[in-house]
């Protein structure tokens, strides 16, 4: 209560400070009315008023400012989301990796073995020859048996069997070969479809990838075994022909003996030497076509190196594009709270200023004051011979009168003034609040400004390490692709093997359908011959 009295007596006094120095010297005592104590706390409540929409119009742009940096921030760890199922593609396709490389190492051993047995049959093809050459100078000098010269025949007969099918199996194995690079030419073609986009579709290219591998597993055939089989029986018959034929010191008589009876010469020397130019000519174009197929394997495998190195290329871009938003996004949040601080600073500048602007307004009323009462006082000593008795007689008279107007008047000012400073200072107390909030909600807003820009920095900095281990397996997955061609051969020899056990099957089908009907003709009934009846039946027991 006293301090609100005081205030009141305060602002009175500022009042009349001014109005005196308005007025000037001629009017030293005007007095202060109630109409400008009520202008002056309307003007303060006006300024309080700007003031507080000042805050509020702040508060509403902090809070956009605050929704807008969640807003970012949401979309940025949504991006980050995104590339979480990264780690599990990867794993997968080194999974199919892996199982494509176990079926290269075994591709490779059958091609060893292959060329092992070529090889024996190479040496053994030379040691006929070889004997063949013996053979060749001597004269005959008796009759040969019948049986030596048919089983000489057969051996040549099968020899030129031989030979004939390894033609075959060889043209077999090239046209394998072509079909087998047009599907690695395919698979290769989807494989850089697939990679160009981005690693977004990586379940794509593994459910794709799975697609092939099971088709080439159900459809293809291996033709390795079948090899295997045919030159096991050429080098069967090529050692029991080199084991009947005649040694170099014992049979010596019985060559120059049998030598009569058997084919011409040089018939058997030039399907000799046609055989061995053949198998020469068939293995040159083995390696030939052999040496094409790994170039070609080997430029596009580059190829692929290429396209993955292009799409890593792409993603560390868009990452190093995200990184210099959130950077700008964080520059220009630091350089918001600077303006925020910049207004902070201005509104305490301000509010300073407004205290001295009354602190100068107290001392002048102060000055003020003391300047009254030394007039009032010079005034009074001048004029007091003259006053005393006239002020004795009117203050005696008008002591009362004045006193209760006074009073009531002093009573009813103290009331107004101190309900209405009651109210000035509950919205200044309100004020205060509502500041302390404000400043507390930018503190928070501050705080939680930090902790999303840290964690932005740390997603980033995990997303920087998985780039890294996903360059790695980029890299493994380069040096595991060459395993994949192997596979694809095997898988296209499989699908050959069934192509032709599906052919005999039809050819026999067709058969049994054309001695059916060969054998009902018309609609019937027929009569059944008790010789076939027999037959049926003896053919139902053998089954």
């Amino acid at each position: 209560m006293t301090m609100t009295t005081q205030f009141c007596w305060l602002i009175l006094l500022a009042l009349s400070t001014v109005s005196y120095r308005a007025a000037g010297a001629a009017h030293p005592a005007t007095e202060v009315t109630n109409q400008e104590i009520r202008d002056a706390i309307l003007s303060l409540v006006h300024s309080y008023n700007t003031l507080d929409n000042k805050l509020e119009r702040h508060e509403q742009r902090e809070r956009a400012h605050a929704e807008q940096v969640k807003k970012s921030l949401i979309t940025v760890q949504k991006n980050l989301r995104a590339l979480d199922p990264l780690p599990g593609m990867i794993s997968r396709l080194e999974g199919r990796t892996g199982e494509i490389e176990t079926a290269l190492l075994q591709h490779g051993d059958k091609i060893a073995t292959f060329a092992q047995q070529q090889k024996e049959v190479d040496v053994s093809l030379a040691g006929i020859l070889k004997g063949l050459t013996e053979m060749a100078p001597r004269e005959p000098n008796g009759s040969v048996r019948d049986e030596d010269d048919e089983s000489v025949a057969s051996k040549l007969d099968e020899v030129a069997a031989t030979v004939r099918e390894l033609r075959r199996e060889l043209a077999e194995l090239k046209s394998d070969r072509d079909a087998t690079e047009d599907v690695n030419r395919q698979l290769l073609k989807e494989t850089e479809k697939l990679v160009n986009s981005k690693l977004s579709s990586a379940d794509e290219i593994i459910s794709k990838m799975e697609e092939k591998l099971s088709q080439f597993y159900l459809t293809s055939p291996v033709i390795a075994t079948q090899n295997v089989e045919f030159e096991d029986k050429v080098l069967r018959r090529l050692e029991d022909l080199s084991n009947s034929m005649p040694s170099d010191g014992s049979s010596s008589n019985s060559l120059s003996k049998d030598a009569s009876s058997l084919p011409d010469k040089q018939f058997i020397q030039g399907l000799v030497n046609e055989t061995l130019e053949a198998i020469n000519d068939m293995r040159l174009e083995v390696l030939t076509a052999s040496d094409k197929s790994f170039t070609k394997t080997a430029t596009r495998i580059k190829e692929n190196n290429e396209v993955l190195q292009s799409s890593v290329d792409d993603i560390l871009k868009t990452l190093t594009e995200e990184l210099t938003t959130a950077e700008a996004f964080h520059n220009t949040a630091k350089d918001q709270f600077n303006s925020m601080n910049e207004t902070m600073s201005h509104l305490s500048v301000f509010l300073l200023k407004a205290g001295e602007d009354i602190l100068d307004a107290k001392r002048g009323m102060d000055f003020g004051i003391m300047q009254i009462m030394r007039e009032v006082g010079d005034v009074v000593k001048a004029n007091s011979g003259s006053l005393n008795t006239t002020i004795s007689k009117r203050f005696d008279a008008i002591d009362a009168t004045i006193l209760d107007n006074h009073n009531g008047a002093l009573t009813n000012l103290s009331s107004k003034i101190e309900t209405e400073i009651s109210q000035v200072w509950r919205q200044i107390g309100i004020m205060y609040q509502e500041i302390s909030s404000s400043k507390q909600a930018l503190d928070r807003l501050q705080e939680q400004t930090e902790t999303y820009v840290n964690g932005t920095l740390n997603t980033m900095d995990s997303m920087e390490g998985k780039v890294s281990l996903i360059t790695n397996r980029m890299t493994e997955v380069d040096s595991n692709l060459n395993y994949l061609l192997g596979r694809l051969s095997m898988v296209t020899q499989e699908f050959n093997q069934i192509k032709l056990g599906l052919g005999k099957a039809l050819d026999e089908i067709k058969g049994s359908f054309a001695e059916v009907s060969n054998r009902v003709r018309g609609p019937g009934p027929h009569r059944i011959s008790s010789e076939e009846v027999i037959d049926d039946l003896g053919n139902e027991t053998t089954k």
